[in-house]
């Protein structure tokens, strides 16, 4: 499908036009903080407008209104495309029904002349490619080549995607997070202080915080410790079941499982914390770890998805097989018995993030991939992505 020229881009005399779809904060989630990470990082070097596609009818609504209300979005995006014509539409997009609502975004932004970046998120989308019908993985491989170019968070996921895709214009931009100029309080805390475990993530069976409980309950040693497991109930029930469990195991007194927490109040739950943990089955690459890392938090973490290209085992963090508890507990214990050890692992977790996974790094390339789709932006913008 050709892509109307636009004679304003060839001279690279201003910053690309970029139409950005993605949920937008306060909706708890990796996606989310990613998109609006990336606002804040664009500003002034791109002209972003933001398309938030956040769910907003009730859940109990009837088909007529989800259907209504995908369409007043779809009709957003055709007065973008037609009124205010974006360079780029950049369509942050997963698994299962969301990629279907997005591949509508791509079709049309398509149709309508327009470039067309597709950002790939997920902990779960190799099980949702795999799991497709041969005539759905038809049509998602038409998706995929409507796309000039489909972003990937590892290059795991691009092994992944290569095969689905045209491998050129399949590129590894890793999430990014702001790097804040200190470090968590929590990490300096005195032996008689309760090490305070943090972990950030949905009330799902899949995010393993049953295995956490367990691995806690099986710390020994003189100071106290505290797990605290934020996130929104994903699965109904599952919090409750969280709670049931703790009381099973004996550490209700040492659990908190209180919901969701965003924004200044997240920021200082993690400033507080001594460890973070997110012993997770699948995953992307987790926000909420990178923002731990930034922090110098030491983190012990599941080896999935592309949470080993980020975190070396026993360097910046510490890694273990999902599922398999007593590593965990291993780990945990570890940070319980030897706090300048991990200390250390906090620091360099930190300067990891700093080298490779902070928002500006992030916004660098992805300025790379709009400048080699426009023609426009320096030639930094343009040089090949590293």
């Amino acid at each position: 499908m050709p892509v109307r020229d636009d004679p304003a881009l060839r001279g690279g005399a201003r910053r690309p036009k970029v139409l950005m779809i993605g949920p937008l904060p306060p909706p708890v989630g990796g996606m989310a903080t990613v998109v609006g990470n990336l606002a804040e990082g664009f500003a002034g070097r791109v002209d972003l407008k933001l398309l938030n596609n956040v769910k907003t009818t009730a859940a109990d609504r009837r088909l007529w209104e989800g259907i209504a209300a995908q369409l007043r979005l779809l009709g957003r995006l055709a007065g973008h495309c037609l009124g205010w014509r974006p360079d780029v539409v950049h369509v942050h997009t997963c698994s299962w029904f969301t990629f279907w609502r997005n591949a509508v975004d791509v079709l049309l932004a398509r149709l309508l002349g327009r470039r067309v970046v597709l950002h790939i998120h997920g902990a779960q989308f190799r099980g949702f490619l795999e799991g497709l019908s041969p005539a759905a993985r038809q049509s998602a491989r038409v998706v995929f080549a409507l796309a000039q170019r489909i972003v990937v968070l590892g290059e795991g996921w691009k092994a992944l995607l290569d095969p689905w895709a045209d491998p050129h214009r399949v590129v590894v931009v890793p999430n990014g997070v702001p790097v804040p100029e200190r470090t968590a309080a929590g990490v300096r805390g005195g032996a008689a202080e309760p090490l305070r475990i943090v972990c950030l993530a949905n009330y799902e069976r899949r995010k393993g915080q049953a295995d956490l409980l367990r691995a806690v309950a099986r710390l020994t040693g003189p100071r106290p410790v505290r797990l605290e497991l934020f996130g929104f109930e994903a699965e109904p029930g599952q919090r409750q079941a969280l709670l049931d469990l703790a009381r099973e195991l004996g550490i209700a007194e040492r659990v908190q499982v209180p919901g969701p927490v965003t924004g200044a109040a997240k920021d200082a739950c993690l400033n507080a914390a001594g460890c973070f943990c997110l012993p997770s089955y699948d995953e992307g690459l987790p926000m909420s770890m990178l923002e731990a890392m930034a922090l110098g938090l030491p983190v012990v973490v599941s080896e999935v998805g592309s949470i080993p290209e980020a975190v070396s085992d026993g360097e910046e963090g510490l890694l273990y097989v999902a599922g398999d508890i007593e590593a965990l507990a291993a780990h945990l214990q570890r940070v319980l018995d030897d706090p300048d050890r991990a200390l250390a692992i906090g620091r360099a977790g930190r300067a990891r993030v700093q080298r490779e996974f902070s928002l500006e790094r992030s916004v660098q390339r992805l300025l790379q991939v709009y400048g080699g789709l426009t023609g426009g932006g320096t030639e930094a913008d343009r040089a090949p992505l590293q």
